[in-house]
């Protein structure tokens, strides 16, 4: 914790704060210790700065045994063999849509010497002939049975539409694909290899695809995975900061650069990352607020995942809870940055070019003058302004000793549009003390990405920010 100094009164600022809430969290990021600024005539010496960044108020879900993505699975298993006689057809063996997905053919057969005489063809009759899909999706090419080796992509949108490629064969002019009990547009055709336009379903999840022609049937099981649609809305949010420090009024010197990280993979939401913060664009909230923008998060199977700059360090980030965290030791102002593919998770296992990019500088701050040699007095409705850059929006936070919270610090943030001028609403703050510290810092926000996430046509909202920040005094 800080202590102020001011005509001998002994005032306490705040320190590290992250709130016990698990919805909600306000994190702080480290100063060197011993920093301190001076005043006109109270001087400040801190162990930590109050840089802003949330981790966010964000509601997270957790479908079925395994998390989100053990949920709306679609008929993806074969029967088994403890499955009594009466959910089994006796006369033939068939699996039927209950089992697999779709409809199935029937197979029929001695019991003995594996000969066919279904559109199947099992090589065991009776109640083997349950086993007849799986052995068709297992492809060995004998007659009567359809090759489905794998399909490419083996992803795509509830929606539908998805151009894939199925592997397998013999296919002819009479194949029909169906994908979850529903018929594919069949496309094109080679003897080993069907394209096809997936249909739109109403579940996420993974499903199985059956291959049926005149003369033969195939399936493969687990073979297609569906993604809720997210088209023209997000699916990954986050918060990546470089706060730079302006002023020559700290002591020994201006602190480092700081860096933050913190990424999201949500359900479709049409929610950025102003939205959990504040209520709407060019309004204030205090961090005692509670928004009621609920986003829904997932892990994505995987315990680290890399974010590749066009130029400089990849920025690896390591699963906490539900967020994938870092504070790296650097990040390349300007740089798009790009999912690299996160191998052995449950997303696929792509490259996405451009999930988030930096600004290519900070603010330029004309007032509060925070860039001087002492550190300006500041009112509860300061007027702030800037040089303007052309970001989807402007961060812009006050961090008060007020003794609002248990830290004895408050923080209000605004996120405003960047046309270089905004008062700020001070009513936020429970109280508002005179000759007291305040950290400022106002950054760039780019967060509108155009990147159209494959998996489910969403796109990303990762907020890249730079920040410049500062020191004051209250009146």
């Amino acid at each position: 914790m800080a202590a102020y100094r001011s005509n001998g009164a002994h005032v306490h600022g705040g320190g590290s704060r992250r709130e016990s809430s698990a919805l909600r969290e306000g994190v702080v990021a480290e100063t060197p210790p011993g920093l301190s600024w001076r005043g006109h005539f109270l001087e400040c010496r801190m162990t930590r700065m109050h840089l802003i960044f949330w981790r966010a108020a964000i509601a997270v879900v957790s479908t079925g045994c395994g998390g989100l993505y053990d949920y709306g699975k679609l008929l993806d298993t074969a029967e088994s063999e403890s499955e009594s006689e009466s959910e089994r057809d006796s006369g033939d063996g068939a699996v039927g849509a209950a089992d697999t997905g779709f409809t199935g053919g029937t197979a029929g057969g001695s019991g003995d010497d594996g000969s066919s005489t279904g559109d199947a063809g099992s090589d065991a009759g009776g109640d083997a002939g349950g086993d007849a899909g799986s052995d068709a999706g297992g492809g060995d090419g004998e007659p009567g049975t359809i090759a489905v080796d794998g399909v490419t992509p083996d992803y795509g949108s509830t929606i539908g539409g998805d151009t894939v490629v199925i592997e397998g064969g013999p296919f002819d002019e009479s194949t029909r694909v169906l994908m979850a009990r529903t018929e594919a547009t069949v496309l094109s055709y080679t003897e080993t290899s069907i394209t096809v336009s997936t249909p739109a379903v109403t579940m996420e999840g993974s499903v199985a695809i059956q291959v049926e022609s005149d003369t033969a049937d195939g399936v493969l099981l687990d073979a297609f995975r569906y993604w809720a649609d997210g088209t023209g809305v997000h699916g990954m949010i986050g918060y990546v900061q470089l706060a730079r420090y302006t002023g020559t009024y700290w002591t020994p010197s201006v602190p480092d650069d700081e860096y933050f990280a913190q990424v999201y993979f949500t359900e479709p939401t049409p929610y950025r990352w102003y939205d959990i913060v504040v209520p709407s664009l060019d309004t204030c909230r205090s961090e005692l607020w509670t928004t009621s923008a609920v986003v829904n998060v997932f892990t994505a199977g995987v315990s680290t995942l890399s974010l590749q700059p066009t130029s400089g360090s990849t920025l690896q980030l390591a699963l906490d809870g539900f967020a994938y965290l870092a504070q790296p030791s650097s990040l390349t102002a300007g740089a798009r940055y790009s999912l690299l593919s996160p191998i052995g998770g449950d997303l696929p296992e792509v490259d996405v070019a451009d999930v988030f990019r930096l600004p290519s500088s900070s603010p330029t701050v004309y007032s509060p003058a925070i860039n001087s040699s002492e550190p300006p007095f500041i009112s509860q409705y300061e007027t702030f302004q800037w040089a303007p850059s052309g970001a989807d929006w402007v961060e812009i936070s006050i961090n008060l000793s007020n003794g609002a919270t248990s830290t004895g610090a408050e923080l209000v943030t605004c996120a405003v549009y960047d046309d270089g001028s905004f008062t700020f609403d001070g009513s936020q703050f429970s109280s508002w003390p005179s000759s007291t510290q305040a950290i400022i810092s106002v950054g760039f926000v780019y967060d509108d990405s155009s990147t159209v996430l494959p998996w489910n046509r969403s796109t990303s909202a990762i907020a890249g920010v730079m920040k410049t920040v500062g020191g004051a005094f209250t009146y």
